[in-house]
């Protein structure tokens, strides 16, 4: 990756999780479902989405995709119960469209493995297809494994306010290899603009984390998505950012907090000076959900 590419503006990609029912840690009980789907997609070609980030395991997503006829790139993982070639094709007979831009890797034991069956198969699909081969990732070593192979050209990792594990120095790394990044779970599956009173269970010990958030927002006159993504959309070399939404006014408010105007240095120094948690308590693997009324 040049210079100039690291310096690309950054882009807006809409996940199709919410298209399934039950998720998300903190959710409104309405799901938007299949039944919001297509206003959900239309919106987002109206409002410049850069492209859609599915995959076989939320539900019907990729069937709601191509039912809905949305023509924005799709980015979507492959079927661990499947080889890579019957994934791609039942993926590509549910989107009905005959190519995806990104067909990602989402298991980590894969992508840590030199000679990994699944890492070979799928990089034999990247052509006609399949635009590029990317590594959906939680650890740094599964994303160092992911930038120092050569097969993998997209790696997509988790990186908030709170989990800030992706360091600059790391995104350089995989600029250095021509690696585009993709960030996801800027909003921590939304715990980063939630009711701390929300947060009960495993999320609970995050609670004095996200109340000195809210307080540092409020005094900035900003609201904390606002400056959950503006903090992200000011890390240089991201190619893209990842975000889910549960309505067709969400998603109205995700794209204005992403074009709003660029966080100011005092504000950003301000942000990075707030405490985080351990990196564990940040791992939505961990959680169960919680839902709100």
């Amino acid at each position: 990756m040049t210079e100039t590419e690291m310096d690309e503006p950054m882009v807006l990609i809409l996940g199709t999780a919410q298209f399934q029912s039950g998720y998300g840690i903190v959710r409104d009980l309405d799901q938007p479902g299949q039944s919001a789907a297509p206003s959900l997609l239309e919106l987002a070609s109206a409002l410049g989405i850069a492209a859609l980030d599915t995959a076989p395991a939320y539900g019907r997503a990729e069937d709601a995709i191509g039912r809905s006829g949305c023509g924005l790139p799709v980015h979507t993982k492959l079927d661990p119960k499947r080889n890579p070639a019957e994934s791609l094709s039942q993926s590509l007979k549910d989107l009905r469209r005959d190519r995806v831009d990104v067909l990602y890797i989402h298991d980590s034991a894969e992508v840590l493995r030199p000679e990994s069956r699944v890492v070979a198969s799928a990089s034999e699909l990247v052509g006609e297809r399949v635009g590029s081969l990317g590594a959906s990732v939680y650890d740094l070593p599964e994303f160092a494994a992911a930038v120092d192979d050569p097969r993998i050209g997209v790696v997509q990792v988790p990186l908030n306010l709170f989990d800030r594990r992706l360091t600059q120095d790391l995104i350089a790394s995989a600029a250095s290899t021509g690696t585009i990044v993709y960030v996801r779970s800027v909003l921590l599956q939304g715990i980063l603009a939630a009711d701390p009173f929300e947060l009960v269970g495993p999320t609970s010990p995050l609670r004095p984390y996200v109340a000195s958030f809210a307080e540092l927002a409020q005094r900035a006159g900003r609201t904390r998505r606002d400056l959950a993504i503006g903090w992200v959309k000011a890390i240089s070399g991201i190619r893209g950012m990842l975000v889910g939404a549960d309505s067709v006014i969400q998603l109205r408010e995700l794209v204005a907090s992403f074009n709003s105007p660029p966080l100011d240095d005092d504000l950003i120094a301000e942000l990075e000076a707030l405490p985080y948690p351990p990196a564990a308590q940040c791992d939505p693997r961990s959680w169960t959900i919680v839902t709100s009324s």
